[in-house]
């Protein structure tokens, strides 16, 4: 019986020397493809995370956080994840859904006073599936607040019926934001901070609240080691800010450190907000928009099936943030760069070593912004 024992000991020991072994190699090859893509695509700095079932697998940065100072990448470097906000707007929703302070399947007449007659067609999942018809254009002073936006989005046309098609753009985060503010009568800013990203421990990042002073100069309060953003312009780096006024802020404008968003992803894991199931349910599934599935998922994440992998995520920049989570296999991968001209995909190149039956995809882009 002992030998038994010893022999199955042994085994166990050996499994997981095995598995040990395989993972450092993996990180490796993770490691050396990362550098070599730094090098060729002239990519400042990067901060990458490998998360599966609440656990850390991979969390590792590599350059420069700003060339200026030469100052490193850290695992609290807070890069401008762009797009990417709209997934912790998305967990806000889904948090708000599961308490039931909101319905998908109400008109936001029920949520806003004196709206236009043709507004009123408009559902709240249909602001999270772009498919409100709302236009994104404004003719407006760009820092105004989010109120005297929306007064005068009310003068504009719808440009299609809502939920007959989708188009991507701002306005419809926008407005989500402005309906959330009036469920929680407070600033969007500070209903992030107090239902998610404090609970969560993203205790790095913020926004930077830029705000256009008398058009003479920009003020922006502090966010601890803000990385800087660069592009190509005619073969020197320069810097690069893409400009958040306020009322853009439940779809970008967020600085998070690599940090941050592996504690987000844990928190989503281990169900601190609300349970995972409850959460994979919207996550995953989309409405119809005519014959056809939803571009975005029913809280706003963008979905691809591969191979019969599914997966979802958002990124943002476009290459700034690059989230996916792959529910099936229980893993998230999370991209940070300050490349502005780095295009999505990072991160399902990474997903090549991590995740089973994918197609082979190497290939890492960039743009001329």
């Amino acid at each position: 019986m002992k030998k038994i024992i010893f022999i199955s000991c042994l085994l166990i020991a050996s499994n997981s020397m095995f598995s040990q072994n395989n993972a450092s190699k993996v990180e490796e090859k993770v490691d050396s493809f990362i550098v070599k893509q730094m090098k060729d695509l002239k990519i400042p700095g990067l901060a990458v995370a490998i998360i599966k079932d609440g656990k850390i697998l991979k969390k590792s940065v590599y350059g420069f956080a700003n060339i200026e100072w030469q100052t490193k990448v850290t695992e609290h470097s807070n890069f401008q994840i762009a797009s990417c906000t709209k997934l912790l707007t998305s967990t806000l929703l889904l948090k708000i859904i599961y308490n039931h302070k909101i319905d998908l399947e109400e008109s936001i007449g029920n949520y806003l006073d004196s709206i236009p007659s043709e507004w009123r067609k408009i559902k709240i999942k249909n602001l999270i599936s772009h498919s409100s018809g709302l236009p994104d254009f404004y003719d407006s002073e760009l820092y105004l607040n989010t109120r005297k936006i929306v007064e005068q989005l009310k003068s504009k046309a719808l440009l299609f019926e809502p939920g007959s098609k989708d188009q991507y753009g701002s306005s419809d985060f926008m407005l989500l934001s402005y309906i959330l503010e009036r469920i929680y009568k407070n600033p969007f800013v500070q209903i992030l901070k107090d239902e998610v990203t404090t609970p969560l421990s993203m205790n790095d990042g913020a926004y930077d609240m830029e705000y256009k002073v008398e058009g003479r100069f920009m003020r922006t309060i502090r966010v601890n080691e803000k990385v800087t953003t660069y592009y190509d312009y005619e073969g020197t780096l320069v810097n690069y800010k893409f400009l958040y006024p306020q009322y853009t802020y439940s779809a970008g404008g967020y600085f998070a450190s690599i940090d941050d968003m592996t504690n987000w992803a844990i928190g989503l894991d281990n169900s601190k907000l609300f349970p995972i199931e409850f959460a994979n349910e919207f996550i995953y599934d989309s409405d119809k928009i005519g014959e056809k599935d939803a571009g975005f998922s029913k809280v706003g994440w963008v979905l691809e099936n591969e191979n019969e992998v599914l997966y979802g995520g958002h990124s943002g920049g476009p290459g700034l943030g690059d989230v996916l989570r792959f529910p099936k296999e229980k893993i998230t991968i999370i991209t940070l760069s300050n490349d502005g001209e780095l295009l999505p995909g990072l991160s399902r190149v990474i997903a090549n070593w991590y995740i089973k039956g994918l197609s082979a995809k190497f290939k890492v882009e960039k743009f001329d912004r």
